[in-house]
């Protein structure tokens, strides 16, 4: 597969994760609302940098 496509799938497919879990987690953390953006927003960059880690690994 071609790595920029690979990138870009990967890109949507952690700005789904990320608005998900904007949409769930202050449900599911009530009262703690601004620590459940914080933990979506660390999420999010934790899934995006294991991508990229993951697909420099695979095409080195």
């Amino acid at each position: 597969m071609n790595l920029r496509v690979l990138e870009v799938l990967v890109a949507f497919g952690c700005l789904a994760l990320f608005v998900m879990l904007l949409v769930m987690l202050p449900g599911l953390m009530a009262g703690m609302e601004g620590v459940a953006y914080v933990v979506a927003l660390v999420a999010f960059i934790a899934a995006l940098s294991i991508a990229g880690y993951m697909i420099d690994k695979k095409v080195a």
